[in-house]
């Protein structure tokens, strides 16, 4: 229903895809941002209501001031780039600051800190520390004790349940999966946000401890932003925006995600996407921006089709030269010296075979003329009785 409902949305007397007038083609095209965005969101809302109506049973023991309100859906850019992102850095956990907030206003974090833990619950206690963002945090937690006391499955997914948003030291954040395992990465919901709780001296350029302020600046930068989890494909999915907020916000997002992507993670920026999207949790992907070549450099195309190069000799496999490396390493000089002397001899063997070979046979011309000469120097010819 939702996939046929955004298809007569998208079905417009524009293209669906446009190209700006003036400059490169390698930009958005903000009418064109803001007309999915209005179509996606207009479809969402009519998915929702739609399902509100059309549920049969509802909680009658809950009191009407008790119900708990309609989830606010999130809304997606999906990022596809014509080569796989394999640089490790690139792939590691990160965040886009975004003009418009994601996150909700009333939300628990829990904050797994390095160690020692007592220095950065120090710092949220501290007189400076906002009272306001104070109240949001609800644990820190060292990655040290999270080890130790959130082993099973079920404390996982207690502790997932618990918080709505995870945010970590970004000097750990890449050993936290094998600590929280497949409960938190199995999707891309409630990942660990990475943070930074450091700060620079300038005296002596070294890391240390940041300050209450500080640390509080960068608890709220990353409540405006959004989390990115590059992966080694070719697709990736960003959340820049939910239901509730209008076509305008999710295109300015969508903008400062994409200048983000093209300029920060993406190699070679606009040259290596291939398709922007946007869409919803379960609706069809409009389209906000399609490249018009496939490849990314001028080099990768040919004039003819490829063909595998052709080697002379005997084809051996990579694995097996280096096997019989290592095995001529563990032998001693004699051995050495008679599996050589075997292999020349093997080599000369090999090459009289593959040489010609002279015929005995004769042609039949010469057969006939050798048949004729046989049968005239016979005197007396056979007289059958």
């Amino acid at each position: 229903m939702a996939k046929s409902a955004v298809a007569k949305v998208a079905q417009t007397d524009a293209p669906l895809t446009t190209k700006v007038a003036k400059g490169s083609p390698y930009q958005l095209d903000p009418s064109q941002v803001e007309r999915a965005a209005k179509g996606l969101l207009g479809n969402m809302k009519k998915h929702a209501a739609d399902k509100k109506d059309s549920a049969e049973k509802k909680n009658l023991l809950a009191a009407d001031n008790d119900e708990a309100e309609e989830e606010d859906a999130p809304v997606f850019l999906n990022l596809t780039t014509k080569t796989h992102v394999k640089d490790e850095n690139r792939l590691k956990p990160n965040k886009i600051s975004l003009p418009h907030a994601i996150q909700p206003k009333e939300l628990r974090i829990c904050l797994i800190t390095s160690s020692p833990q007592r220095e950065f619950k120090d710092l949220v206690e501290h007189e400076s520390f906002p009272e306001d963002l104070r109240a949001k945090i609800g644990r820190v937690m060292e990655v040290d004790k999270l080890r130790r006391k959130i082993k099973s499955y079920e404390q996982k997914r207690a502790l997932l349940a618990e918080y709505d948003l995870f945010l970590a030291d970004e000097r750990i954040v890449t050993i936290l999966p094998k600590a929280l395992g497949k409960v938190f990465y199995s999707s891309k919901t409630k990942r660990p946000m990475p943070v930074c709780l450091t700060r620079q001296k300038k005296e002596t350029k070294t890391r240390v401890t940041a300050t209450p302020e500080e640390l509080a600046r960068s608890i709220e930068g990353a409540l405006k932003s959004t989390p990115l989890n590059l992966s080694s494909s070719v697709n990736t999915t960003i959340k820049i925006g939910t239901m509730s907020m209008t076509a305008e916000q999710i295109s300015q997002n969508v903008d400062a995600v994409v200048a983000a992507l093209t300029t920060k993670f993406i190699p070679k920026g606009w040259r290596n996407i291939r398709a922007l999207h946007i869409k919803g949790p379960t609706t069809m992907s409009l389209p906000i921006w399609l490249a018009d070549e496939l490849w990314v450099d001028e080099e990768q195309v040919l004039d003819q089709p490829w063909q595998q190069p052709v080697k002379d000799g005997p084809r051996i496999s990579e694995k097996k030269r280096k096997y019989e490396e290592w095995e001529n390493e563990l032998m001693d000089e004699e051995e050495l010296a008679e599996r050589r002397s075997r292999s020349r001899k093997s080599r000369k063997q090999q090459a009289v075979e593959d040489a010609p070979k002279e015929t005995n046979t004769i042609s039949k011309e010469r057969r006939k003329r050798i048949k004729s000469e046989a049968m005239a120097s016979v005197a007396t010819p056979l007289v059958v009785g």
